[in-house]
C-alpha cells in the first residue's frame, strides 16, 4: 500500500506519466492482494467462540478483495488498450479507497468479536503484520 500512496502523490503531482503510473499501481495493487489473499486464506478459524464469524468475515474480506483486483484490472486493461487513462483513473482510486475501507471495517470487527484481546495480540506478534501495527500506532 506504501507504492499506492507514492504512486497517487506522483500522479498528483505530476511527476510520472499518468499511464505508467496507473499500470505500476494496478501491477503493484495485485501483487500485495495476491499476497494478502494467501495469508487470509491460511489463517484457518480461530480458536474463539465467535470463530466461525470472524472465519467468515476474513473470508468475505478475501472475496470482496478480489472483486476489487478484478474491477482495477479491468480499468486498467481499458487504459492499456487505448481506453481513456483518465477514464480509469477514478475507478482505480475509488476502488483502492474502498479496499482499505474495507480492510479496516474488517479489522474493527475482529476487534469486536475478540473482546479479551486474543487476535490483536496475535496480530501485533506476527511478523508479518510488524509494518501494519507500526503504521496504525
Amino acid at each position: 500500500m506504501d507504492r499506492l500512496a507514492q504512486v497517487g502523490g506522483s500522479v498528483a503531482l505530476g511527476r510520472e506519466p499518468l499511464k505508467s503510473s496507473l499500470e505500476s499501481a494496478g501491477n503493484d495493487v495485485k501483487d500485495a492482494t495476491a499476497q494478502l489473499k494467501d495469508d487470509l486464506n491460511g489463517l484457518g478459524k480461530p480458536e474463539l467462540s465467535s470463530g466461525d464469524q470472524a472465519q467468515q468475515s476474513v473470508d468475505d474480506l478475501s472475496n470482496k478483495i478480489q472483486e476489487d483486483v478484478d474491477k482495477v484490472e479491468g480499468a486498467v486493461k481499458d487504459a492499456q488498450s487505448g481506453g481513456s487513462v483518465l477514464s480509469a483513473l477514478p475507478t482505480v482510486t475509488s476502488t483502492f479507497a474502498a479496499m482499505g475501507a474495507r480492510v479496516q471495517a474488517t479489522f474493527d470487527d475482529l476487534k469486536k468479536l475478540d473482546p479479551k484481546g486474543e487476535l490483536e495480540s496475535a496480530f501485533k506478534n506476527a511478523s508479518s503484520c510488524k509494518s501494519l501495527t507500526s503504521q496504525k500506532s
